[in-house]
């Protein structure tokens, strides 16, 4: 494999496997684990709730996000990050490709073809109005050919790697998917210069107030620290549009590019300097996010960097940490070597007053590699998890190429993410590696390593009555036909 495709600047974790394939000595951790010495959030062993898994789609290549469209009940449309939009009959299983924007994304595979990427197809949310206007919206990452709606955060001179996208497109007849839509009707609401090819977020969506909402990680690297990170790290800064989620009105026109409107009770709307879209900020990876359909709550799972993985509920105007927090424990970039997280916050200057802390947190490395937000679930099948909050992990090994179908399914304890100021409880649901199995998602040539197989878990869905499913593949790369869409049952007798 071309390990010099282009020079990266990666996160640590990618960058110490990338190594070991150079020497030959690709182990996933343990026992290679650079952090064994710093286990500060595990997940008890004590025993979870035991559910079942059914095949709902598969033949899909990296599907990310599961997503109803107003006024289609028995319908899911799934984002597959190598560009297409597929739309799913959830009795049936049968799927139609809806739309494809494969040819706008950058080329995927950040060491050649077939490897780990963050780019692509990332999001897509439905106008509140779809029904009578037709119009989506979708987060792509594409190579730079246009100037960004925001100021780089670049060096003068300095390309980025890519440009996240946010557009609008009509369907030509909404719940008629033979009538597709019209390629014309693009709209492009917001470009971003991207410093690396990571912490790309995305997964855009409309909130209660009909406004939507748009998450963008910090721009890559790792530690918010690298090139085109300002000094000292884009997330905290409310003058840059990184490490944010932005809040737009797309039915406004009042922006400077004319392409959407900023609502005037957005936190920093009269701020002189700030960036008027950001509804709150200091983030890493928001990568997958959620509004609780009973309380209006915002829900987002933040990717952490090499010690703490975190569940938020997003407060307006909130400094939710990062990089001077990860989790609940302060973060130290430590120079040129890995950040860490610690309990001692003496090795830089005070922290900013009013941070906000995770709900829940769990071990980055022991654990797993990247939180992936979920839904509070609000369906009929399995009464249990009735207003839990259900969510994933994409894998406790990571590798380079792969496999990494390690993933694994995660629910908070507690019914409300909002009562109490105590760290909520994570249990792990059981019997997803026996499910995976009986499904045939498993490798049964590949040694078990460390773990169970499962599947990379690489995003949820839920439907309009509240049921929720879980979106992966084999390898958690954005190449083949791996990946598949199961939903959340009742556990088999």
């Amino acid at each position: 494999m071309n390990l010099s495709v282009r020079p990266l600047i990666i996160c640590a974790t990618v960058a110490a496997v990338v190594s070991a394939m150079m020497t030959g000595s690709v182990t996933a951790h343990p026992p290679t684990n650079p952090f064994d010495n710093t286990i500060f959030a595990p997940i008890r062993d004590e025993a979870g709730f035991t559910i079942g898994l059914e095949t709902v789609t598969d033949g899909l290549t990296s599907p990310l996000r599961g997503v109803p469209a107003p006024g289609e009940p028995g319908r899911m449309y799934v984002v597959d990050q190598a560009g297409k939009l597929w739309a799913v009959d959830l009795a049936t299983g049968a799927k139609t490709v809806f739309h494809d924007v494969s040819s706008r994304l950058v080329v995927l595979g950040v060491i050649g073809p077939g490897s780990f990427d963050e780019r692509g197809f990332l999001g897509l949310a439905f106008h509140p109005g779809y029904r009578s206007n037709g119009k989506f919206y979708t987060y792509t990452s594409e190579p730079t050919s246009g100037p960004p709606t925001f100021a780089t955060t670049l060096p003068a001179g300095t390309a980025p790697d890519h440009q996240n996208v946010v557009a609008e497109w009509t369907a030509n007849r909404p719940g008629d998917l033979a009538a597709g839509v019209n390629p014309a009707s693009r709209r492009e609401l917001l470009r971003i210069d991207w410093p690396q090819f990571n912490h790309d977020a995305g997964d855009i969506t409309f909130g209660p107030d009909g406004k939507l909402y748009v998450p963008t990680g910090d721009g890559g690297g790792a530690d918010d620290s690298d090139v085109g990170h300002s000094g000292d790290g884009n997330a905290q800064k409310i003058t840059v549009p990184l490490g944010k989620i932005l809040r737009i009105d797309v039915d406004a026109r009042t922006s400077p590019n004319g392409q959407y409107g900023v609502p005037a009770d957005n936190p920093f709307a009269a701020t002189p300097g700030a960036v008027r879209e950001i509804w709150a900020y200091g983030f890493r990876n928001p990568f997958r996010m959620s509004f609780d359909t009973a309380t209006g709550i915002l829900i987002v799972g933040d990717v952490g960097q090499n010690d703490i993985e975190e569940v938020d509920v997003i407060v307006k105007g909130g400094n939710h940490g990062w990089n001077r927090k990860e989790g609940t424990l302060c973060f130290d970039p430590n120079g040129a070597n890995p950040g860490v997280a610690t309990e001692d916050c003496s090795a830089r200057p005070p922290l900013p007053s009013g941070l906000v802390d995770p709900v829940a947190q769990y071990d980055t490395h022991h654990e797993g590699h990247s939180v992936i937000g979920g839904f509070v679930y609000h369906g009929t099948a399995i009464p249990f998890l009735k207003d839990r909050y259900v969510f994933g992990e994409w894998s406790r090994l990571f590798t380079l190429p792969g496999p990494d179908n390690y993933g694994r399914l995660l629910y908070i304890q507690q019914h409300k993410l909002t009562e109490g100021r105590e760290l909520k409880k994570i249990q792990e649901f059981r019997n997803f590696p026996e499910e995976a199995a009986r499904l045939g998602l498993t490798n049964p040539a590949q040694p078990p390593a460390f773990f169970e197989q499962t599947l990379s878990v690489l995003g949820l869905g839920q439907d309009a009555r509240g049921e929720v499913y879980v979106l992966g593949n084999r390898t958690g790369r954005p190449f083949g036909t791996g990946g598949v869409m199961l939903k959340i049952v009742a556990a088999h007798r």
